[in-house]
């Protein structure tokens, strides 16, 4: 099962790949400290967190999870090829549909202008993936399966 993080990365590899004429980083720590040096503009990937549901009825605790992902945009341009707006579209062609590591396919949850700040134009795109969350057993104490049959007993 993927950690968060990895899925986070496996995020970042996949809009370095799809937009390569953009910086795509994590978003910072420190976002008031934050300088946008690339000379078009960059993307900065976070993760809001998730919401759990309950857990399947099974012997172990297995909780379907969504997972929030959020891509900042920040662009020098607002309109136009390469601007802010354009840019959005193609951050959500690269992302939508695609599976990262042991989820489902990422789905469009919401965007919305954020604004403008010393010519940035900023936007948010909100996605989510479906995964689950599998307790991590001690197979060792556990009863294994050992043998398998496809007949039906009566």
């Amino acid at each position: 099962m993927a950690t968060t993080l990895q899925i986070i990365d496996a995020t970042v590899a996949r809009l370095k790949a799809k937009l390569p004429q953009l910086a795509v980083e994590y978003f910072p720590d420190r976002p008031a400290d934050y300088r946008l040096n690339h000379p078009k503009g960059a993307l900065l990937v976070s993760y809001p967190g998730s919401q759990f549901a309950r857990t399947v009825d099974t012997f172990y605790a297995a909780q379907p999870r969504t997972i929030r992902l959020a891509v900042t945009v920040l662009l020098r341009q607002l309109n136009g090829k390469g601007g802010a707006v354009d840019i959005s579209d193609e951050v959500r062609r690269a992302l939508v549909g695609w599976r990262p590591p042991d989820c489902q396919k990422v789905m469009a949850a919401s965007d919305q202008f954020l604004g403008e700040s010393a010519g940035i134009w900023q936007y948010a795109i909100d996605l989510t993936t479906e995964t689950m969350l599998i307790e991590e057993a001690d197979i060792a104490a556990d009863t294994p399966l050992t043998d398998v049959t496809y007949e039906e007993q009566t």
